[in-house]
């Protein structure tokens, strides 16, 4: 069932006491003679980023304290600090929104809006076999008797990569990952579980074994979401800012390779500060892989994906069928780079270590992209450390000439390709001997065991959520 974007704003009634902070000096970062009086309690939540073209920019304590504010205040949420933007959430009225709109050294002053994850329910791993070869996919998507085709060893692929799952969380206990799922952010500082299970299931279609692309990649869960998959703005520019740390710590470390963010969720609107922290973090050398979206209409009207196409070096991602069609569903247009499948995917799930769950959407389309960017990133140094170059050799290697469906205009219509195109098999991944067993059976009986561990299914029919 559709879930629309909510777009309201979250509200916070806070109460405490304020002390006034002197008045600003003239010239320190204001382009007017606007400034505010004492702060005021409670407000809208405004997501502040800084002016980056500024030849110094400020640190956050300075603005706040210039709209008589500091970190500690119970109306400041969060801070922004990493190496490549700054700024702060907070709750503020419109005496300090028209203060800060003021200053030369902000560039952003947003309300915050809710984002919402891009979901879907159905099928089966028909999506790891259309990236590995050059032809379509013959068969139901209920079916479980495909091949998957790589270089190297399975359980290799991807190996060294980190891979920021940002979402509702990820159940890291899960059999598919195999100890290579960590928890990393939490915006919930009391919880950092999947309580919806959509951020499970994006990371074992991006990196778990038996239903995933790369197989021995790194899973860090940055949970920004809620148990009903949703959040406000400033949650997911929080886990960002954490994200370019870690990825700043990572890069002196022996066995890195590069980082990628997966971020299957978006705002119901464009929204200048969420495009600016993402474009931030991409020119820090972070990849980042981002639903397209599920209206069913121009991926440029919403964030993040209107930073695909020429925009950026932000890869949108759209949702084809086992048929190579394009997904109703499917925003599409010249924002959306690549194609994958999004429709019956079936990946791990959050309700116990065993269980499985097929869902569809550009949520499940852009984790199998994320796996195909780390397999790459694996096997080529030089991509792995610079976003445009690797976008330029997804896109290079991805068929042309595949798909069918009405796009918007300046649509590439690109189906992703891990290279493989199965005239050289040098590994695979095939569902034979105790594999198609066990995933027949599975098909059948949604119970079954493999070696040591037992998957139970949970649906094999699709939902759709945004």
């Amino acid at each position: 069932m559709p879930l629309s974007f909510s777009t309201t704003a979250l509200l916070a009634a806070l109460t405490s006491t304020v002390i006034a902070a002197p008045t600003p000096e003239a010239g320190a970062g204001f382009i007017s003679n606007v400034t505010p009086g004492a702060h005021q309690t409670g407000g809208d939540e405004y997501v502040v980023i800084f002016n980056n073209s500024q030849a110094k920019v400020p640190h956050v304590a300075e603005v706040l304290s210039r709209i008589q504010l500091n970190v500690e205040h119970s109306d400041v949420r969060w801070t922004f600090n990493n190496s490549v933007f700054r700024g702060f959430a907070a709750n503020m009225k419109s005496h300090c929104i028209d203060a800060l709109n003021a200053m030369e050294d902000v560039a952003h002053v947003e309300k915050a809006v809710e984002i919402s994850s891009y979901d879907t329910r159905s099928g089966a791993t028909w999506g790891t076999q259309r990236i590995s070869s050059s032809s379509a996919v013959q068969g139901s998507a209920t079916d479980l008797d495909f091949t998957y085709d790589f270089e190297g060893t399975d359980g290799t692929q991807g190996q060294g990569v980190d891979i920021y799952i940002v979402d509702t969380g990820v159940r890291v206990t899960h059999g598919v990952f195999g100890g290579r799922a960590t928890q990393g952010f939490s915006a919930d500082k009391t919880d950092n579980t999947d309580g919806d299970g959509h951020g499970t299931h994006v990371a074992g279609t991006a990196a778990g074994a038996v239903f995933g692309v790369a197989s021995g990649a790194n899973i860090i869960a940055v949970k920004v979401l809620n148990a009903q998959g949703t959040g406000p703005l400033s949650d997911s520019v929080a886990g960002i800012d954490w994200v370019v740390d870690q990825h700043n710590q990572r890069k002196s470390q022996p066995g890195f390779v590069g980082s990628i963010m997966s971020m299957s969720w978006g705002v119901g609107s464009v929204s200048s500060s969420v495009d600016s922290v993402i474009k931030a973090a991409s020119a820090a050398g972070i990849h980042i892989s981002v639903a397209a979206g599920n209206s069913g209409a121009d991926a440029c009207n919403s964030s993040p994906s209107d930073n695909g196409g020429t925009n950026s070096a932000v890869v949108s991602v759209g949702s084809i069928d086992i048929d190579d069609g394009i997904s109703t569903f499917s925003n599409t247009g010249k924002c959306t780079d690549i194609y994958a499948p999004g429709k019956d995917v079936i990946s791990a799930w959050n309700t116990a270590d065993n269980v499985i769950n097929t869902l569809s959407g550009t949520s499940m389309a852009c984790p199998h992209v994320t796996g195909v960017m780390a397999y790459m990133m694996a096997r080529d140094a030089q991509l792995a450390a610079d976003p445009a170059a690797l976008k330029s050799a997804l896109l290079s290697a991805g068929l042309k000439g595949a798909l069918t469906g009405n796009t918007e205009a300046g649509d590439q219509k690109i189906l992703v390709s891990n290279g493989e195109t199965r005239t050289v098999k040098k590994a695979k991944r095939t569902v034979t001997s105790n594999i198609a067993t066990w995933a027949k059976e599975l098909v059948k009986t949604t119970e079954i065991k493999r070696g040591d561990l037992k998957f139970a299914l949970k649906s094999r029919k699709a939902s759709l959520r945004y």
